[in-house]
């Protein structure tokens, strides 16, 4: 399906089963959106100041050499099943995938580093870890952001910090993220309370692909919702306290489901999950995120299914759309992808 696609990993390594409670965190980012000093913002300025832009960009993330064996790909050179691809991997936004500006990214070779160019503001860094990793996460995007500032002119101000398209990004410029799977809170109801909570402490919670997306999974990606009148270290703190939190809160819930009572219908929701994977001859995205939510759970209740976090993690991306074309080398049609989806599970979850 092309030198883009083939040239990526078959399997993501961020998305191993690694850091703190990975089964219950997915996975962990960190972006800074940083702007060059004395050029107009993307949806502002003119194309071919952007193009020149791109060019700066990605010359200086080759310069960085943090981007050794990497990637560096010019959006508009890319099919449209490329962009949904990098989607799918989280390298690159919604966003940047429909622009018609002068876009690219940088994706580092082991891909836990990536540089969107030209998206809402010039440049987008972001650093992605396994599990409850923020201080690693923030320490990769510090030194990425060390090396380009380096070479680069940031936009800052003494007053207000770094400079941005969106005003709820001035400051630091960063958004600090986990990607959360809350199965037992979900099922006992109580997501739409916490979620009203949450966003009364400033914090923020979205679906698995980000801003504007839907909840698949019982997978909720939660961050800070402001970046001013903080360092970047507090923000941090501030969304490992709160994350610690619903770890607990998750923990107390799987908990209620194993009491007598409710231990069968548990056991029930799981196990049929588990059959549904293991046999079904057609599967859309949807369910079967869904039913990867309750083995997943299970797994982690220490039920006996015979598979590992690393394997339905590595399920849950490439299972996707644009993965599953790829995979199977050939444009698909939407009955196609959810018949290849069921034969690859069977495959490999027997």
């Amino acid at each position: 399906m092309g030198k883009v696609i083939g040239a990526f990993r078959a399997h993501v390594t961020w998305a191993n089963p690694k850091g703190k409670w990975p089964d219950i965190i997915f996975s962990t980012r960190v972006r800074l959106a940083r702007n060059l000093a004395g050029a107009a913002f993307p949806h502002s300025a003119p194309a071919a100041a952007l193009r020149g832009i791109r060019e700066t960009a990605l010359e200086t993330a080759k310069a960085t050499r943090l981007f050794a064996r990497g990637h560096y790909l010019k959006t508009d050179a890319l099919s449209p099943l490329e962009k949904k691809f990098l989607v799918e991997r989280h390298h690159i936004s919604h966003n940047l995938a429909s622009s018609e500006r002068a876009g690219a990214v940088a994706v580092s070779n082991d891909e836990d580093l990536a540089v969107m160019v030209n998206e809402e503001d010039h440049l987008r860094l972001q650093s992605i870890a396994s599990g409850f990793s923020i201080d690693a996460a923030l320490g990769a995007v510090n030194r990425l952001d060390a090396e380009l500032g380096r070479l680069l002119p940031y936009a800052f101000n003494a007053k207000f910090g770094f400079l941005t398209a969106c005003p709820t990004n001035v400051g630091t410029g960063m958004r600090v993220s986990c990607l959360v799977h809350l199965p037992a809170l979900s099922r006992a109801g109580r997501m739409p309370g916490l979620l009203e909570s949450l966003s009364r402490l400033g914090v923020t919670a979205r679906g698995i692909y980000g801003e504007g997306t839907c909840v698949l999974g019982d997978f909720y990606q939660i961050s800070n919702a402001t970046c001013l009148g903080r360092s970047e270290e507090e923000f941090c703190a501030d969304l490992d306290r709160t994350i610690a939190n619903l770890i607990r809160l998750e923990i107390s819930a799987r908990e209620e489901l194993v009491i007598p009572g409710v231990r069968l219908k548990t056991e029930d929701g799981v196990f049929r999950a588990y059959g549904l994977l293991k046999n079904a001859r057609s599967v859309s995205y949807g369910e079967f995120m869904q039913n990867l939510s309750l083995v997943r759970m299970g797994a982690a209740m220490g039920y006996s299914i015979r598979t590992d976090f690393g394997t339905l993690n590595q399920f849950a991306l490439l299972m996707q759309p644009a993965h599953l074309e790829a995979m199977a080398g050939r444009p698909l049609g939407p009955d196609e992808r959810d018949a290849e989806r069921a034969a690859y599970i069977r495959k490999n979850l027997n």
